[in-house]
């Protein structure tokens, strides 16, 4: 037997199982899924755009996006008149009714507007009026939401309705609204949209559409740019300011305040006419201290960026033209190239050739065949020493570019991604893509940008966290044709079957929460309502004396039949409640009442006795009650 057999189970014996300690197993890393804490800051950072100080240094946030700006370096706050969720709902009523902003304190369209710290947006007199009300004169608490404000933290607000033809016009435009050229408030299914080319080098979060000025040296990757640009204005998180710019918009802030100043003289206000002195007053000091900013690096570096800009226009436009007479002339001499290459053998000038002497250019020109093996041992030598070079001296590293598409109104709004992969398997490349796509919108989906949309789309990492985008499902078929959307024909179809089955579910959880909200509206009125029970009895109903002796009587089911005494107890109450309501009853009426209790007396009596007459001893039944048979033995 071998020696390590176990004979325990002869002994019906055995070990108890020894307790193992739980293997500690490496667990992924989950985040926890509890909700950010409201940031204030981390709103309005991620919503609005701004009009910077141009003597600031704002290298960092080209690296980070979700770094907060100082709030003493932001001289305007640039608020878009309908946001991309609005413009996304598909109603234009929706987007009318978020594009009418008003001021909390005067429920009125802001005069002068002015945003606190926390996002919120006041008249400037209203808002001045209320820090004269507050017992503390340094700071108050914000009439929305009480956080605390001062008058030094308030920002000029301008309202932002779409792109504009000509960049100059900023500058002298109002400061409150802009104009309107081509821009669309609502995304309807069917409806039409112009999409641009964004690009965004990945070494910055600067992105704006792919043009003759962008990429350029005119707008450096790393450096904040002038709102004047182009392109700028309408696309850039961030831009610098001009004294010119500031003085124009507190200018028409002041002529904003001097029409208010006069309706409010006409309604002999003379409490607002006082704090619309009071803005005015500050509205010059802040044009004072625009003055201020001028210096000789900021006009300098202005003029140079100017003159950059219009050489770089007028490059543009020579180069436009010569292709264009290029063009015509091609169209006119369709063989002149043929021709051209037809007499250049001839023409004295010749090409060098980078050749090696050693190589032949053609396999006849070798003159023998030793000298087939120098040719090989130098080209290794030479490959050698190319990736010695190549170690020693590397290249510059290839900067990656993203490239996407974003409406033309500037909103945050951008093409599907399959929608670009489809654009992809076109073009073959994304520098291939057009600068400019028309589409037909299909559907659009919102979204917010957190880390797991910047992992699926990392041409988004630039925009802030928390901030509001919304992607659109196209049909492309006018820019790729049925041709290049037969490979997706599967992806499109399986998109279309998810957005129907959304469809219905929203339709389903609306509908539930309708219900909801109509019980919950229901059920104070229906705990209100006190039941109160009706009489099974019906009573015959006179009308001016006309009595209705055809109506049939209540039958009353019970074990004693039709004719029991419960139905003489009912016979004779109703005749007790008719002789009650009207004293001109019949002495019909009467006689049969008594005849029916009666009966009904005589047959509860044969029936207790059990219908024997010879008993010994006879049981006696005494009725009480005030019925018209009285009282019986």
């Amino acid at each position: 037997m071998a020696s390590n057999q176990s004979l325990n189970h002869l002994l019906n014996f055995t070990l108890p199982p020894r307790q193992t300690q739980p293997q500690s197993l490496p667990r992924r890393s989950r985040k926890a899924v509890n909700p950010a804490v409201w940031n204030k800051e981390r709103f309005v950072n991620a919503q609005y755009r701004f009009v910077m100080n141009p003597s600031g240094d704002y290298t960092v946030h080209f690296a980070d996006p979700d770094i907060f700006f100082h709030w003493q370096d932001i001289l305007q706050v640039i608020i878009p008149r309908s946001s991309a969720f609005s413009a996304a709902a598909g109603g234009e009523h929706a987007a009318q009714e978020e594009g009418i902003r008003t001021c909390p304190i005067c429920l009125s369209p802001p005069t002068a507007p002015r945003m606190t710290k926390c996002g919120h947006v006041y008249c400037f007199p209203c808002i001045l009026h209320y820090l004269s009300t507050s017992d503390n004169l340094k700071w108050a608490r914000c009439p929305i939401c009480f956080d605390s404000l001062n008058e030094k933290q308030l920002k000029s607000v301008k309202w932002y309705d779409g792109p504009q033809g000509d960049q100059e016009s900023t500058a002298s435009g109002s400061s409150s609204v802009i104009q309107l050229t081509d821009y669309e408030a609502t995304i309807r299914t069917g409806s039409t949209m112009r999409m641009r080319l964004m690009q965004r080098p990945q070494i910055t979060t600067l992105a704006l559409p792919r043009s003759h000025t962008w990429p350029s040296d005119l707008i450096p990757p790393h450096q904040a740019p002038f709102y004047f640009l182009p392109d700028v204005y309408n696309y850039s998180k961030f831009m610098l300011a001009t004294p010119d710019y500031l003085i124009a918009d507190l200018s028409n802030d002041l002529e904003a305040l001097a029409v208010e100043r006069r309706m409010m003289t006409s309604m002999q206000d003379e409490l607002s006419i006082s704090f619309i002195d009071a803005a005015e007053q500050k509205l010059r000091h802040q044009i004072a201290k625009a003055v201020a900013l001028e210096s000789p690096q900021l006009k300098e570096a202005i003029d140079r960026a100017q003159r950059d800009y219009d050489d770089i226009e007028r490059r543009h436009n020579v180069e436009r033209e010569r292709k264009l007479q290029g063009e015509t002339k091609g169209a006119a001499l369709p063989e002149a190239p043929e021709a051209f290459l037809a007499i250049r053998p001839s023409s004295g000038y010749s090409i060098p050739s980078h050749t090696p002497p050693s190589i032949s250019t053609t396999p006849k020109s070798a003159p023998s065949p030793a000298p087939v093996p120098i040719p090989s041992t130098n080209t290794s030598s030479n490959n050698r020493n190319h990736r010695q070079r190549r170690n020693i001296n590397p290249p510059p590293p290839s900067t990656q570019t993203y490239y996407y598409y974003q409406a033309a109104s500037g909103l945050p709004i951008f093409l599907h991604p399959l929608d670009i992969k489809v654009l992809f398997s076109h073009f073959n490349s994304y520098a291939s893509f057009p600068d400019t796509i028309t589409v037909r919108v299909e559907s659009a989906a919102e979204g917010t940008i957190n880390d797991d949309l910047r992992k699926r789309c990392k041409y988004l990492a630039h925009i802030p966290e928390g901030a509001d985008v919304v992607f659109i499902e196209a049909d492309l078929e006018g820019v790729v044709g049925q041709e290049g959307l037969k490979n997706f024909e599967g992806a499109i179809k399986l998109r279309k079957s998810r957005r129907k089955e959304k469809g219905k579910k929203d339709d389903r959880a609306r509908v539930r929460a309708e219900e909801r909200e109509r019980e919950k509206v229901i059920a104070p009125w229906s705990e209100s309502v006190v039941s109160i029970p009706l009489d099974p009895v019906v009573y015959p109903v006179e009308v001016e004396g006309i009595v209705d002796h055809d109506s049939p009587a209540s039958q009353i089911s019970g074990a004693w039949g039709s004719r029991s005494f419960a139905s003489a107890a009912h016979s004779a109450s109703r005749a007790d409640v008719g002789h009650s309501n009207n004293n001109d009853r019949t002495t019909s009426r009467e006689i049969a009442d008594e005849w029916e209790l009666d009966a009904a007396w005589h047959e509860l009596e044969q029936r207790s006795t059990g219908g024997n007459g010879n008993k010994k001893k006879r049981n006696k039944l005494v009725v009480l009650g005030g019925g018209a048979g009285g009282r019986r033995r």
